[in-house]
């Protein structure tokens, strides 16, 4: 499995394809030598192939031919005879004098820049999404992992040392003889997936997986299902490919992205079309897109789209259209994307990171001589193939719900063959049959879908049981009033039941030797919306002066840095009822109904109608809603998941306490809200904003005011503040320092490329200024505590330095603006950072 493993990482491969006779060439400029990128190589009038980038081609027969043709706009086009032993063709073409068509010349310009003006505005009478009502299609894709035997020496393979001018043998190596026999009887990999593809201009596009397969697995891995291999179509501003994305050729600022220029017109279903070339304006270090559109003559709608990225891999994603002529539409019918081992060192980005392959260093040959000197390697790829069919056009279709991406039917994992062959558009063959009996026979044996179960629980903060998952969030924590807190939680998971969950946790503190705990229960009213109604019971702590929005994910980290230094609790006895619902698929709300008794650690009375409240009861009602308008969703059949994180992202909450209803004993109300945004252009580092703020109107007590998240210890000495920074969190402003009941407040952080300094040392650099400002009224009416409002505004500024040492790194912030202080030592946080990293 190890071996499989390491192939498969190595699939970023070269193309071999099954053929009588292959031939391969390169076109170049006969005077200037240069190579000329995507020619046209035609075996037929309607068939052939382009040139790459580099002007290389490759072409595979299956019956004899007596000649190819060559053309490139510009250049004569030439007619090359071919044999039956014609391996390799050098073609060199002549620059001709002949002027453009007519219809392509505006004024001494670039032609191909007033071609793609035209496609660009056109976009909304040609793309399918914007010009159709609906449509609705079945789509059949095969992924495979794959290599051509008949390409691999399969010799065994003689290593020879040399020695006093000999050649003295050292071992036999069998690999390439072993691979060759795993390949002639299976793939390396292989999945299959069976789509119902719908979408309407009011609730837009929705794919529905009616079957889906992977190799070794019983049931799939569903976040890969949620990766985006490639666009449904270049039409859109951003082009996807493995999760990256690019800016599309024909988006809206494509010209100011892009160069662009003609290399001929062909013909598709009798309408002819300009070929155009397009690459980046500006070369980074990661690879751009570069590649063909073939813009229709009389229409300026797409009727091919052509994607590569060169560099480490080389991907190629190739998309085809044809014409529809009873809606004058052209429509997507299939899509390829390939992946093979690339030919230089540039960096490429797959799933939004950057990957950079370390090269091996060549065996010395002056020492070693291997008999096959073969890398295999080199002849294994990836190719992903999906074809649609079965399309209706402008007919009624229904799509429950809005803004869910993928929707995948709790039966999909189960399909029989026979169901599987209603929709397969290309017969199974041995070798993929093969396929799955021996990977599905390597992974039981080895449990590797347990170890990928498990590894998914852990991620998430649970260890799983057969029907509890422990909650690992509850095993051990510290802060200054318990010290230590120890305990256990746990859920209960899909064994158990899909429609109900119970839930609960333990916690005792080293220091104030106090048992806390929490139990509560929920059922599911609704499957598609995510409809929960829950009851729970809390006696526990809670930090004075923080706020939560009820809507937010569950997190999970191995520590909370805030917590170390927090030492302002108040103890609550809380009984809750919420009903949490999916009012879309990017729009999450929850409404909680709350009775709390609420008592201080610490000195505190709060003034109220000429009564000092040491203790009290509190009733709330809390509305929030959390929309994340640019994510998408997957429905399936244990819950609905986040596949790709959008921004920006919104939240707001509304908190209503009433007076006398079930024994409150305040009035007030409290408004929240919350925007989170992140840009990440392509090997630029990360920029993000968190923008935050509330508003409490009424008698709010010091509990439930705000407190901005501060992170300083109230200690006299630089080193003796000196512990753990937080995310989010003023690194400067002393816990307990300042409260409010109105406040915003506003961060900014720019998160460098790591500085690749050695192979296992690359620190991180971010710049941080955060800023808050507020207000308190009547701050005499919390007696036994001292503290000021933000009315002046609180700023600092600073940079961490992060992963300097197994995660750890070190964070620097400066205190300055109205609340600078006197001593200068007083204004500085010097501390540690962690950030937990899995290494990939």
């Amino acid at each position: 499995m190890k071996k499989s493993l390491l192939i498969f990482i190595l699939a970023f491969t070269s193309i071999t394809a099954f053929a009588q006779q292959r031939i391969s060439g390169v076109v170049t400029d006969k005077q200037s030598k240069e190579a000329l990128p995507f020619a046209n190589i035609f075996i037929s009038p309607t068939k052939g192939t382009i040139t790459d980038a580099e002007g290389k081609f490759t072409l595979d027969l299956k019956q004899n031919i007596p000649s190819i043709k060559v053309s490139y706009i510009g250049y004569k086009t030439v007619t090359i005879p071919i044999d039956k032993n014609t391996t390799y063709l050098k073609i060199q073409l002549d620059p001709s004098q002949e002027a453009l068509d007519a219809v392509v010349l505006y004024n001494k310009e670039n032609p191909a820049l007033q071609i793609m003006r035209d496609a660009i505005a056109n976009k909304k009478q040609n793309d399918p999404e914007r010009k159709l009502n609906s449509f609705k299609l079945n789509s059949y894709n095969k992924l495979l992992v794959t290599a051509n035997p008949d390409s691999i020496n399969g010799q065994i393979d003689s290593i020879f040392t040399k020695k006093d001018g000999k050649l003295v043998f050292k071992e036999v190596d069998s690999s390439n003889y072993s691979f060759k026999k795993e390949l002639t009887r299976s793939h390396l990999y292989m999945t299959e997936k069976v789509s119902e593809v719908s979408f309407s201009s009011s609730k837009g596009k929705r794919e529905k997986i009616l079957a889906t397969r992977m190799a070794g697995f019983k049931e799939p891995i569903y976040e890969i299902l949620g990766i985006k291999i490639q666009s449904f179509s270049f039409y859109k501003g951003k082009y996807e490919l493995f999760g990256t994305s690019y800016t599309g050729p024909m988006a809206g600022n494509a010209l100011s992205k892009y160069n662009y220029k003609i290399l001929d017109t062909v013909s598709n279903s009798n309408r002819e079309s300009y070929m155009i070339y397009y690459s980046p304006k500006k070369k980074g270090k990661t690879s751009g897109l570069e590649g063909i559109l073939y813009i229709d003559r009389e229409s300026y709608a797409l009727q091919k789209g052509i994607a590569e990225i060169k560099g480490v891999i080389d991907i190629k994603a190739v998309q085809n259209f044809e014409y529809n002529q009873t809606f004058e539409v052209w429509f997507p019918t299939d899509k390829e994307i390939q992946i093979r081992k690339g030919k230089t060192d540039d960096s490429v980005s797959l799933f939004g990171q950057t990957i950079k392959v370390q090269r091996g260093t060549p065996q010395d040959s002056t020492k070693t001589t291997r008999t096959n000197k073969q890398d295999v390697s080199d002849f294994v790829y990836l190719t992903s193939k999906t074809q649609n069919f079965d399309l209706a056009i402008n007919e009624p279709v229904t799509i429950q719900g809005r803004g869910l991406a993928i929707e995948i039917d709790d039966k999909a994992h189960n399909r029989d063959e026979a169901y599987w062959e209603q929709f397969r558009t290309e017969k199974i063959t041995d070798r993929g049959k093969e396929t799955y009996v021996v990977l599905d026979s390597i992974v039981e044996e080895e449990g590797v879908e347990k170890d990928i179960y498990l590894a998914r629980k852990l991620l998430k903060g649970y260890y799983p049981t057969k029907y509890i998952d422990l909650d690992l969030r509850y095993l051990v924590k510290y802060n200054n009033y318990e010290a230590f807190r120890l305990g256990l939680g746990g859920v209960t998971n899909a064994n158990f039941s899909t429609k109900y969950r119970l839930n609960g946790y333990g916690v005792y503190g080293t220091r104030d030797k106090d048992f806390k705990f929490g139990v509560g229960g929920a059922a599911r009213l609704d499957k598609r919306t995510q409809t929960w109604f829950g009851i729970s019971y809390t006696d526990d702590l809670v930090e004075t002066g923080s706020s939560r929005f009820i809507t937010d994910r569950r997190a999970f980290s191995l520590f909370e840095p805030r917590l170390f230094n927090i030492d302002l609790f108040y103890e609550i006895k809380r009984l809750t009822a919420n009903i949490e619902h999916q009012i879309t698929a990017k729009t999450h709300a929850n409404l909680m109904l709350s009775r709390s008794n609420v008592e201080s650690t610490y000195d505190y009375g709060f003034v109220n109608n000429g009564e000092i409240f040491n203790a009290y009861d509190i009733t709330e009602a809390t509305l929030s809603v959390q929309w994340n308008p640019f994510s998408e969703y997957m429905q399936n059949r244990h819950g609905r998941n986040e596949i790709k994180r959008g921004f920006p992202q919104f939240a707001f909450q509304a908190t209503k306490s009433f007076d006398g209803f079930l024994g409150g004993d305040f009035d007030y109300t409290k408004l929240d809200a919350r925007i989170v945004h992140e840009i990440r252009p392509i090997d630029k580092g990360v920029t993000s904003f968190l923008l935050k703020g509330g508003l409490g109107i009424g008698d709010i007590p010091i509990s439930h005011l705000y407190h901005t998240s501060p992170n300083n210890p109230n200690k006299d000495v630089l080193l003796q503040r000196f512990s753990i920074a937080g995310r989010n969190s003023f690194e400067t402003m002393y816990f307990n320092e300042f409260f409010s009941d109105r406040y915003a407040m506003f961060q900014a952080k720019h998160q460098f490329k790591p500085f690749k300094i050695t192979k296992g040392f690359r620190p991180e650099l971010t710049l941080i200024t955060r800023f808050a400002i507020g207000d308190a009224d009547n701050i005499e009416r919390h007696l036994g505590q001292q503290f000021n409002s933000l009315e002046h505004g609180f700023s600092e500024s600073g940079f961490e330095i992060n992963k300097l040492f197994a995660g750890f790194g070190l964070s620097f912030m400066y205190r300055y603006g109205a609340y600078h202080l006197p001593e200068f030592e007083d204004n500085l946080s010097f501390k540690f950072t962690y950030y937990f990293s899995l290494g990939f």
